[in-house]
């Protein structure tokens, strides 16, 4: 579905992304972890062409569905993003107009790839809250952003990237700014969302916990390089690359046990 090929990226003068390489299957969930720096976000960002004008792409494809989209026109990508990749960023305000209530979001969302009317738009994103086990969507649907919790802000924002049935969802950092029991729901959120539409999900976060949760394949980004790709219990039980053992030693435990969100790295 999506494969991203030997893609080298540079800030200026600076490379942050060093032939870079892994793919993306229907209905799997890919994370890369690695610490803040390490071209991770860079990746998503290249992938959706929403580099700044100091980004360049130097090397390497990009294809979804076998196009490159490095090829793609500004017109061309606008038609892609959203409708066949859509993207959660980590603050829930960047996907959120403030001064729009989450349904006119809805709206706004699914009228720029095909025409509907707002009521059309209420009860379909009424049904996507209610899919996604949301309660009381009429509320959310209602309420403006400041009206919501952080973390019902960014769930959300998970259901309005799904308005238009993507077959990828790319998550920069979706629950760094989340405390941990808000982390788990919006984790929850976003496997449910994989659950009912049979979606693909990737996940880039410095918190390997989240990683655990939710990935069946795990790449290790460390100064603009992938240094270890595999399964999730390859990688997370097995490691291989001193970098990712350091990553897995500086889970945070509490009380000698790890936080819920990272239960499954175990004690590795």
């Amino acid at each position: 579905m999506l494969e991203v090929k030997n893609i080298t990226v540079a800030y200026g003068s600076d490379t942050v992304v060093k032939d870079v390489s892994f793919a993306v299957k229907p209905g799997e969930v890919i994370g890369i972890v690695g610490e803040s720096g390490s071209g991770k976000s860079t990746v998503l960002k290249s992938i959706l062409g929403l580099l700044d004008s100091r980004g360049k792409v130097l090397g390497g494809e990009i294809l979804l569905n076998g196009e490159n989209l490095l090829g793609f026109t500004s017109g061309r990508m606008r038609q892609i993003r959203g409708k066949e990749i859509a993207m959660v960023f980590q603050h829930p305000e960047l996907s959120l107009d403030p001064v729009w209530p989450v349904g006119r979001s809805f709206y706004e969302s699914i009228r720029v790839h095909r025409e509907i009317t707002k009521k059309e738009a209420a009860v379909q994103g009424r049904k996507l809250l209610e899919a996604l086990e949301l309660g009381e969507p009429d509320k959310i649907l209602s309420s403006y952003p400041f009206e919501l919790s952080g973390g019902m802000c960014q769930r959300a924002a998970i259901a309005i990237a799904m308005a238009n049935r993507p077959g990828i969802l790319l998550a920069d950092e979706p629950t760094s700014a989340l405390d941990v029991t808000v982390q788990k729901q919006v984790i929850e959120t976003m496997m449910q969302m994989r659950k009912e539409f049979s979606a693909s999900i990737l996940i880039v976060s410095h918190n390997i916990g989240v990683i655990a949760k939710m990935a069946d394949f795990v790449g290790v980004m460390r100064r603009g390089q992938m240094v270890e790709w595999g399964t999730k219990e390859e990688v997370l039980y097995s490691p291989e690359h001193d970098y990712t053992k350091a990553l897995i030693r500086a889970v945070p435990k509490m009380g000698g046990e790890l936080p819920a969100a990272a239960e499954e790295v175990g004690h590795g």
